[in-house]
């Protein structure tokens, strides 16, 4: 045998040694987490489970009208006098952005052609594809008008 051969040989011993000192350290460490890990969960636990509900929990909520009511809440005792906005207003606001461009083939202000083919569906259609969203316009156009700003809107630019 020559020397290299006996490094070599050596070489693969202490490889293996370490090869397995680090599996059974391995195998200790997932051992000793299996039993400090071990603790006994209570699925009836109401501590543990509302902290779960919490945690999984929704980040916001949204306020209704409708939970508004359902809780009582007291109108405040002064409101304040919103301005009405125009038709033309409430369409630059809301709606000028897609319409006056035609971006993603939205039919364009003026366009009767356009329409007159929308116009057949009927004002309240068209006011629900608002309301609801249609193709890649979003819900209520992207505004936080009400459905009879909505209305006002789409009367001015389908010229109903």
């Amino acid at each position: 045998m020559s020397s290299t051969e006996t490094s070599d040989a050596g070489m693969y011993k202490m490889m293996g040694l370490v090869m397995s000192a680090l599996v059974l350290f391995t195998l200790t460490c997932m051992v000793m987490a299996r039993i400090l890990g071990a603790d006994e969960h209570d699925p009836t636990d109401q501590v543990m489970r509302n902290a779960l509900i919490d945690r999984i929990g929704p980040v916001g909520k949204i306020r209704t009208a409708a939970m508004a009511e359902a809780e009582g809440a007291a109108q405040p005792a002064e409101t304040v006098a919103v301005a009405e906005l125009s038709p033309e207003e409430l369409y630059n606001g809301g709606c000028a952005a897609c319409h006056a461009s035609g971006v993603a083939n939205a039919p364009k202000l003026g366009d009767t052609a356009e329409w007159d083919k929308r116009n057949a569906a009927g004002l309240q259609a068209l006011v629900a594809s608002v309301v609801n969203g249609k193709g890649a316009m979003p819900a209520r156009g992207g505004s936080s008008y009400s459905d009879e700003d909505i209305e006002r809107a789409v009367k001015h630019l389908t010229g109903l």
